[in-house]
């Protein structure tokens, strides 16, 4: 519609040159006097008329290509993510440049205040603004670029951090100088450089300092009065256990826990960080001995009655204090963590027996275990190696009665649903069944018990070597796991499970005799059922 309008818009005028020309073409005899004057007013009609019509298109041409500059630049001003105004003396936004002037100060600014605007009609920042612009605009140019640069270059507006800059902008027609402000929400950087900073100096899992941190503020510990001074290492036990049995998720959940402690235990003064793995770091200026020994023990109470994790939170702890003298770190590091292994292996015993009976407990609680079945299963392994006359070894002999009671300990790491579950498990459920065995190994090599490791693994092992983990056949498997085989499946066929009601006495006997060969020894099975007959 708009190119049909220019199309036609010099039409009257050609109208009229050509009405001018066919009068020129037919004049008579007596018009023939003015002809001459009329034919070159004509001509010069045309000619400016040819000149008008240039002119125009051209212009039209630029206002287009000018048009469309303008949008343009105003689409990369509204995708600038920054905000364009400008004021003059009065202090008024003239114009705002962009869009993102609407959107941090949550309207259309034009006519308003900017002093009012950056500071949220705080009237005492906001008369400081005023007299600072005032000077500005009074000031010849160079000395009000300088008083520009008082501008405050941060302003919190609307819950948002926007940064301004101003410049001062020279009129090149004689009118008054106009002052261009550029704002930028620097909320997310701002953010984002916090979250940086503390991830640098934090322990991203637990919340505690890192080693990083400890490292920067030590030289600033050495060079003060911070004597009488403590350093504590704490050690977790139990993580590899717990990682290798129920996975490096409840080992996160255990690490936070030890933090939590820590954090709860000591003062805001002092430094807790997390050293490395499963090592933590408190120093502790201005403490002495008798303090430093109150913390300890008030994290090894917590530690002790700290409930909801796989196995108790435990911690092996090393300190020392030094009164007077120079602050040394190293020295100090070497002496408490010297102290924090002695602590360890005097413990170990009784950490591992702790973490077999943390997780004998969640065996009988959360896996269906029959409660007892560990105990008769030991028992009744005892009188059977009497029974058989068999030389064994010390170790064997011990390694079948901890096998006995730990054989199914990997069923803590499995999902109880699948162990009470009374119909047929599908293939991917059967294959989890399965994967006990190798958990229950890697828990017994955990605790450094080799031996019961490779028997816990291999328990499910059949004599014709159908049975699993590696379909191991006859002499192949040792002699410890036959002899088990045998006493834990009378034992389960005679009591309850969730899948099937007890056999009798005789129905079990009859039902390892027909198992002879293929899942049990031979000569053994022989055996056994002389024992439990006599």
């Amino acid at each position: 519609m708009k190119k049909e309008m220019e199309k036609h818009l010099f039409d009257g005028e050609d109208r009229t040159l050509e009405e001018a020309q066919t009068m020129i073409a037919h004049a008579t005899a007596n018009e023939q006097e003015i002809l001459a004057s009329y034919s070159r007013l004509t001509k010069e009609y045309q000619k400016l008329l040819r000149i008008t019509k240039k002119a125009f298109y051209i212009s039209d041409r630029q206002g287009k290509v000018l048009q469309r500059q303008q949008a343009e630049m105003q689409n990369l001003l509204d995708n600038a993510n920054q905000g364009f105004l400008t004021f003059t003396r009065d202090l008024k936004v003239g114009r705002q440049y962009s869009q993102e002037c609407v959107r941090i100060f949550g309207q259309k600014i034009a006519g308003l205040s900017i002093t009012s605007l950056l500071t949220q009609e705080n009237d005492t920042d906001k008369i400081k603004l005023e007299k600072i612009l005032s000077q500005v605009f009074a000031e010849s140019n160079a000395l009000a670029e300088s008083l520009l640069q008082q501008f405050p270059v941060r302003f919190r507006i609307k819950d948002r951090d926007i940064q301004v800059e101003c410049k001062l902008l020279e009129s090149e027609f004689g009118d008054e100088p106009l002052i261009m402000m550029i704002l930028t929400d620097i909320t997310e950087k701002l953010l984002a450089e916090k979250e940086i900073h503390y991830l640098s100096y934090h322990d991203k899992m637990t919340g505690v300092y890192n080693r990083a941190y400890v490292e920067t503020v030590l030289p600033e510990v050495e060079g003060t009065q911070a004597m009488p001074i403590s350093i504590v290492i704490i050690d977790m036990n139990g993580l590899k256990l717990v990682n290798d049995v129920f996975g490096h998720q409840q080992g996160d959940t255990l690490l936070i826990a030890i933090a939590n402690i820590m954090k709860k235990c000591c003062r805001p003064t002092d430094i807790i960080a997390r050293w490395g793995g499963d090592e933590f770091l408190i120093v502790l200026p201005q403490t002495s001995a008798a303090i430093c020994q109150g913390i300890c023990e008030c994290i090894q109470t917590a530690c002790a009655q700290t409930k909801d994790n796989p196995i108790k939170v435990s911690a092996a702890i090393g300190r020392t204090t030094k009164t007077r003298g120079t602050f040394r770190f190293p020295e100090m590091f070497s002496e408490a963590e010297s102290m924090m292994y002695s602590d360890k292996l005097a413990k170990r015993a009784a950490l591992h027996q702790g973490f077999i009976s943390s997780l004998e407990g969640l065996l009988y609680s959360q896996c269906y275990e029959n409660d007892g079945h560990g105990t008769r299963v030991e028992q009744l392994t005892s009188k059977f190696i009497a029974f058989l006359g068999v030389p064994l070894e010390q170790l064997q002999i011990e390694t079948l009665l901890h096998l006995a009671r730990l054989h199914d300990i990997g069923k803590v790491a499995i999902n109880s649903d699948i162990w009470g579950r009374r119909g047929v498990l599908s293939d991917e459920e059967w294959d989890i069944v399965k994967n006990h065995s190798d958990v229950g190994y890697r828990l017994a090599n955990s605790i450094g018990k080799t031996p019961l490791a490779e028997a816990i693994l291999l328990h499910h092992e059949w004599w014709d070597g159908t049975g699993y983990p590696h379909g191991l056949h006859e002499e192949q498997i040792p002699l410890t796991v036959r002899i088990f085989s045998l006493i834990d499946m009378y034992d389960v066929l005679t009591h309850d499970r969730p899948y099937r009601s007890a056999l009798g006495k005789q129905e079990a006997l009859m039902e390892i005799s027909s198992e002879s060969g293929t899942h049990f020894d031979p000569t053994l099975t022989k055996k056994f059922l002389e024992f439990i007959a006599d």
